[in-house]
C-alpha cells in the first residue's frame, strides 16, 4: 500500500492547521511567558523561607517538597478549571459564527475527525503550558518527602482533568450557536457534572431517613476493608466521582485564612489513584460521544437561544394559567410597545436576547433564590457542624461566577456584533459612540442587576458574624461588578473576535488578582522580616481586588491597624478611582474605539427640507 494514500488519512490537517495559526500568533508566545514567569515567580515567593533554610545548609531543607509539590498542583487545577473551558467553548461555536462549519463537514474529514483535530488543538496547548511546571516539580521531587506514586498521581489527574474540562467545553460548543453561549453553557455543565451527586444525595436523604452521611461514612469504610483497595481519600469523595482534587487530596476543614486543608496521603497506591480517576476519564469520553451525537443534529440550530425558547413556553402555561374568575388575565409586567420611541440599541439588547425582558429577568430571580434558599437549607441540615465554611466557600464560588458572567457578557457586546459583521451598520446610524456605548451596556446592567439579589442575600445572612463588615461587602457589590464590566466592555472595543476577547477578558481580570500578590506583596512580606504584625507594607494585599472579599470574609484586621475602616476606604477609593477613569475612557474615545471616524453630535443629519433645498440649488446652478 503507498504511503501517499495513508497520508491523507493521518496527516490531522485541521489539527496542523489550528497549530500553525496559533504558532504564528505573537501573543501565543506572550502568553507563555508571562504564565512561566507567574508560576516560577510565585513558587519562589511561596518558598522563599525554605529555600533561605537550604541555603544555610545541606540537609535543612529535605523532606519539604510534598508541601511545594501539593502547591504547584493546585495551582495547575486552577488554571485548568478557569482557562481550558474558556480556550475551547469557541472552538466549534465560532465556526457556527463564521458559517465554515458546513464548509468542514463537506471535505472528506468526516464528524469523530473534526471532532478529535478541533479537541486536541486546545489540549495540546494545554498540556505544553502543564510541561511548564516540570522544572519545578523535578525540583520538588529532588528535596525529599514526596513517593514517586504521588508524583504520578497528581500529574496523571492533572492530565484527567485537562481531558474532561476540554471535552465538556467541546460539548457546550457542539450544541450552542455562539461562543457566549457555549462559555455560559461550559460553566453549568460543570457546575452540574462536579455538584450533581452531591445533590441528588441530599435530595434522596430528604426523603429517605436512614440515608445520611454517617451511613455513607460507615458503608465507605466497610467497602475499603472488603476492597483493601486505597480508592478513597475521604468519605464524601463519593459525593464528588466527578471532580479529580477530591479525589487525589485528602481534605479537611482548618482554622485560619485558608480554611480548606489539602494533602495528598502519603500512603495512596498507584492502583487506588488510577481508579479513583475513572469516573473523570469517562465523563470526558461520555462529553465526547454526546458531542458528535449532536454536531450535525445542531449545525443549523435555531437563532433563538434554549432560554428564549422555555421562557416563551412558559409564557403560553402562565397565560392559560391567568385565565381563571380570581386573575382575569391581568399582567403585572407586560410589553409597553412592539418598536420603540427612543433609545433603538438599548430596546434591542433588552428584548431580543435571553436575559433582557423584565419578567424573565424576574423569573430567573425567583429561580435563583429558590435554589440559593434550598442549598441553604442543605447545609445546614447535612454540613454536621462545619456549615460556616461552607457559607464562606459559597460566597467566592458566587463572586467567581458572578464576575464571570458579567466579564463575558460584557466582552461580547461589541465583539458579537463585529462577529455578526452588524457594528458597520450600527456606526452608520447618526448616533453618537457614547449613545451606543451606553445603550449596549444596558443589558449588561440589568445582568448585573439580577446578580445583586444572592449576593445582598448573602450579606444579610452574614449579619450576625461581627467579624465581617458589612459595609465592605455593599461597596464590593457596587464597585467591583461595574468595574469588571467596563474593563471587559474596553476589551472588547479592541478586540475583533468574541473567543479572543473572553479569553484576554478572564486573562487580565485573573492577573490582576494575582500579579500583584506575586510580584508585590509576598516580596514586601519577605523584606518586612518575622515578629512584625502591623505594618504599612500589608496594606499591598489590596492590589489585588479579591483580597478585600477574602479578609472581609475571614475578619483578618490584626494586620491592619485592628480596624477595617483604614483598609475599606483606601481600597474601594482606589477601585472606585479606577472605575470612574475606565468609564469615561470608554465613553470618551468611544468612535475611536468602534472604528468611527469623528462623532456626529455637531453634525445632525440633514432634514428632508435640507436635502430638497440643496438639490434645487444644484439644479439651478
Amino acid at each position: 500500500m503507498p504511503i501517499s494514500w495513508l497520508r491523507p488519512r493521518f496527516g490531522l490537517p485541521l489539527l496542523s492547521k489550528e497549530l500553525v495559526e496559533q504558532a504564528a500568533r505573537k501573543r501565543t508566545y506572550v502568553v507563555r511567558v508571562v504564565y512561566a514567569s507567574l508560576l516560577f515567580s510565585a513558587a519562589y515567593f511561596m518558598f522563599y523561607d525554605d529555600l533561605r533554610i537550604g541555603s544555610t545548609g545541606s540537609l535543612s531543607a529535605l523532606g519539604r517538597g510534598r508541601q511545594l509539590f501539593e502547591t504547584l498542583i493546585k495551582l495547575q487545577f486552577a488554571g485548568i478549571y478557569l482557562f481550558m473551558r474558556a480556550i475551547t467553548c469557541g472552538v466549534l461555536a465560532q465556526e457556527k459564527e463564521h458559517n465554515t462549519l458546513p464548509l468542514l463537514l463537506l471535505t472528506r474529514l468526516g464528524p469523530w475527525t473534526i471532532l478529535f483535530e478541533k479537541y486536541l488543538s486546545r489540549v495540546l496547548p494545554m498540556l505544553g503550558f502543564l510541561l511548564m511546571s516540570l522544572p519545578l516539580l523535578a525540583f520538588a521531587y529532588s528535596l525529599g518527602g514526596l513517593s514517586p506514586t504521588a508524583l504520578w498521581s497528581g500529574v496523571w489527574m492533572l492530565l484527567v482533568t485537562v481531558l474532561q474540562m476540554g471535552a465538556v467545553a467541546l460539548l457546550c460548543s457542539a450544541w450552542f450557536r455562539t461562543t457566549f453561549g457555549a462559555f455560559i453553557g461550559s460553566f453549568a455543565a460543570c457546575a452540574a457534572l462536579m455538584l450533581g451527586p452531591l445533590v441528588m444525595f441530599l435530595i434522596a436523604s430528604l426523603f429517605n431517613p436512614g440515608l445520611s452521611i454517617s451511613s455513607l461514612d460507615r458503608w465507605v469504610w466497610r467497602q475499603r476493608a472488603v476492597l483493601s483497595v486505597d480508592i478513597l481519600q475521604h468519605r464524601d469523595t463519593l459525593l464528588f466521582p466527578f471532580f479529580a482534587p477530591l479525589q487525589l487530596f485528602d481534605w479537611q476543614w482548618a482554622p485560619g485564612f485558608g480554611g480548606l486543608n489539602l494533602a495528598i496521603a502519603p500512603g495512596r497506591t498507584g492502583l487506588g489513584a488510577f481508579l479513583a480517576s475513572l469516573p473523570t476519564l469517562f465523563s470526558a469520553i461520555f462529553c465526547l460521544a454526546l458531542s458528535r451525537l449532536i454536531l450535525v443534529r445542531r449545525l443549523f440550530a435555531s437563532p433563538q437561544s434554549g432560554l428564549q425558547i422555555v421562557f416563551r413556553r412558559l409564557d403560553g402555561v402562565f397565560a392559560r394559567w391567568n385565565q381563571n374568575r380570581f386573575t382575569r388575565g391581568i399582567v403585572l409586567i407586560g410589553d409597553k410597545a412592539v418598536l420603540p420611541d427612543e433609545n433603538p440599541v438599548a430596546w434591542r439588547e433588552t428584548t431580543k436576547r435571553s436575559l433582557g425582558r423584565a419578567r424573565y429577568l424576574v423569573r430567573i430571580v425567583l429561580a435563583m433564590e429558590a435554589a440559593f434558599w434550598t442549598l441553604l437549607i442543605m447545609i445546614a441540615l447535612f454540613t454536621e457542624g462545619e456549615g460556616a465554611h461552607f457559607m464562606k466557600l459559597l460566597v467566592f464560588l458566587l463572586w467567581l461566577a458572578a464576575v464571570m458572567l458579567v466579564a463575558v457578557q460584557s466582552a461580547t457586546l461589541i465583539a458579537g456584533d463585529r462577529a455578526h459583521q452588524t457594528l458597520d451598520v450600527l456606526c452608520a446610524t447618526p448616533m453618537i459612540g457614547r449613545d451606543i456605548v451606553l445603550q449596549k451596556y444596558t443589558a449588561v446592567r440589568r445582568l448585573i442587576t439580577v446578580l445583586w439579589i444572592p449576593l445582598l442575600t448573602l450579606i444579610v445572612l452574614e449579619l450576625g458574624d461581627f467579624r465581617i463588615s458589612p459595609i465592605a461587602s455593599l461597596l464590593a457589590v457596587a464597585i467591583y461588578l461595574p468595574m469588571v464590566a467596563w474593563i471587559s466592555m474596553w476589551i472588547g472595543l479592541k478586540v475583533r473576535t468574541r473567543a479572543r476577547a473572553i479569553i484576554t477578558s478572564l486573562a487580565v481580570l485573573a492577573g490582576w488578582c494575582l500579579l500583584p500578590l506575586v510580584f508585590i506583596w509576598m516580596p514586601l512580606m519577605i523584606l518586612r522580616g518575622p515578629g512584625r504584625v502591623e505594618s504599612w507594607s500589608n496594606f499591598s494585599i489590596f492590589l489585588s481586588p479579591a483580597m478585600m472579599i477574602a479578609v472581609n470574609e475571614y475578619g483578618e484586621w490584626v494586620e491592619f491597624g485592628r480596624s477595617p475602616w483604614p483598609a475599606i476606604v483606601l481600597n474601594f477609593s482606589l477601585y472606585g478611582t479606577i472605575l470612574y477613569f475606565v468609564r469615561r475612557t470608554c465613553l470618551v474615545h468611544a468612535d475611536r474605539l468602534l472604528g468611527r471616524a469623528e462623532s456626529r453630535r455637531e453634525e445632525p443629519p440633514p432634514t428632508p427640507e435640507v436635502v430638497r433645498d440643496a438639490a434645487l440649488a444644484g439644479s439651478t446652478s
